[in-house]
């Protein structure tokens, strides 16, 4: 009986050591490393909690802005409302549709939310979007993050950015709805310049270093590409959450679906700014890599106090240097 089972033991062994063997030459494919390591490296960084923390606030602070946004184009209309831009987007019908267009209100009741609870939740939770989405970029590209007022500048340039493109491709969308063909094509083409533009520009603005823009492209192409798919299956699943959740919860239930939607979003962005860093070590090298930390550490470092300095270490004197 010992020895069948250390015979079995032996055959476990085998088959454990054949299976990292087996595991470790499909990871050496270019194809698959890099999708793996990106998702090491999400996990490394804490992207669940990174992505958790942007989905909280995006959906106290950008949801409500761009609801006010809308109003604002639609100059306080009383007869339209951001539910009826979301009816037609996701061509939603029936009980559904009820349900959402009675969820948000007219653009003529945004205009008293335009002067209060937004502009407040833009400057409490606004700025702390792209503050979290500053750490997700420095972990990982294992840089430094920057402090002080340069990093609330960069931090909301970056938000500017991000609700411009939002709104270019909200605005795109709904106006593509029954248009010619000619037309959707040529929204589609810019929708893909304008998120493979945001997607490019990102880390050097958010961490202030001089990356390559050529080693900087594939990453944000292959990040673009990735987004079609994401934002179809998240489409996708989102017309099927409106109703599933509005019938369950009503109006309560539109807002699950939609902190399920942005929390679909907010986790992709980590894992971009993961996968963009992983790109990157392997597009620039080793030398550049330790190059750009040691840039990072420089920028990010606190300013010292000079004066404070040489009372610590005053300079030395003549007789000083005559002793040496």
């Amino acid at each position: 009986m010992e020895e069948n089972g250390h015979g079995r033991s032996r055959r476990f062994s085998k088959w454990i050591t054949r299976a990292r063997r087996y595991q470790q030459k499909v990871e050496r494919r270019r194809w698959v490393a890099f999708p793996i390591e990106s998702v090491r490296r999400f996990n490394r960084i804490e992207g669940k909690h990174l992505a958790l923390v942007i989905t909280v606030n995006i959906f106290v602070a950008i949801i409500p802005l761009i609801i006010v946004g809308y109003a604002l184009l639609e100059g306080f209309n009383p007869q339209r409302s951001f539910g009826g831009v979301i009816v037609e987007s996701f061509h939603l019908t029936g009980g559904t549709a009820q349900v959402v267009q009675n969820t948000f209100a007219t653009a003529k009741s945004g205009q008293s939310v335009a002067l209060s609870i937004s502009v407040i939740s833009l400057l409490i939770t606004g700025l702390d979007v792209s503050a979290t989405t500053q750490v997700a970029y420095a972990r990982a590209f294992t840089m430094t993050p920057l402090r002080g007022v340069q990093k609330y500048v960069r931090g909301g340039a970056w938000l500017v950015l991000l609700l411009v493109s939002t709104g270019v491709t909200l605005t795109l969308r709904y106006l593509a709805a029954g248009r010619p063909l000619w037309f959707l094509l040529a929204a589609i083409v810019v929708l893909l310049a304008l998120e493979f533009g945001f997607f490019l520009v990102t880390p050097r603005l958010l961490l202030d270093l001089p990356f390559r823009w050529r080693d900087l492209v594939p990453g944000a192409a292959i990040c673009t590409g990735a987004a079609i798919v994401v934002h179809a299956v998240a489409v996708f699943f989102l017309h099927r959450w409106f109703g599933a959740y509005g019938y369950a919860y009503g109006s309560f239930g539109i807002g699950l679906a939609l902190i399920a939607f942005v929390g679909i979003f907010a986790s992709f962005w980590v894992w971009i700014a993961a996968a963009m860093g992983v790109y990157w070590e392997h597009r620039a090298g080793p030398a550049a890599v330790a190059e750009m930390e040691e840039l990072s550490a420089g920028i990010s470092a606190p300013a010292h106090d000079q004066a404070a300095d040489q009372t610590d270490h005053p300079p030395p004197t003549p007789a000083d240097r005559t002793q040496t």
